[in-house]
């Protein structure tokens, strides 16, 4: 069986060729940027395996297709108006696909697994989206709103985790009111 690390590290060996390994030498920033933007995903995904919440895993599948697709479709609409171009010149800059990408991984985390989770990697995807800005690669627009949609795909198609081992009964008797509490180990 596959282990995560290992799907870890072969995710990001395959990155790495991908999106530019000889401009990371020169600024960690755009390193940064670009490979992390995959974490709070890689890590949802971990968290779903190790606490084997298939259901979680199909949640995540449809939070981050859905804002990957809607990143790209309105990236597409709206690339030959004024907010399509990047401060740089470039294309393509309105939504923040990294920012987009970022936020999808921590919103599933917040809303299934709560906001110990979430804090976390919304701040991980904040400092991604600093750096989009910081590298000229986006407007602050274009990451607020790359955030803003994968937040709401995270509400539209997650649910809170309920652990299935602990098991809540209200009990009634004539004289009796209470609560029976069971963990299976």
């Amino acid at each position: 069986m596959l282990s995560f690390r290992t799907a870890l590290l072969t995710v990001l060996t395959l990155l790495i060729p991908a999106t530019g390994a000889r401009a990371w030498v020169s600024d960690p920033d755009l390193f940064a940027g670009d490979v992390f933007q995959f974490a709070p995903a890689l890590a949802a995904a971990g968290l779903t395996w190790e606490r084997h919440d298939p259901e979680g895993a199909k949640q995540l599948g449809y939070t981050l297709g859905s804002t990957f697709l809607l990143t790209h479709a309105i990236k597409r609409a709206a690339n030959n108006t004024a907010w399509g171009e990047r401060p740089n010149g470039s294309d393509y800059s309105f939504p923040s696909g990294h920012t987009s990408m970022a936020c999808s991984g921590a919103a599933f985390l917040e809303e299934r697994y709560g906001w110990r989770y979430g804090v976390p990697a919304y701040l991980l995807s904040a400092y991604i989206g600093y750096t989009r800005v910081d590298e000229d690669m986006h407007h602050w627009r274009d990451v607020i709103a790359g955030c803003g949609l994968a937040w709401g795909m995270g509400k539209l198609f997650t649910t809170r985790w309920q652990d299935q081992r602990l098991s809540v009964t209200p009990v009634a008797d004539t004289h009796f009111l209470g609560v029976n509490l069971s963990y299976r180990w």
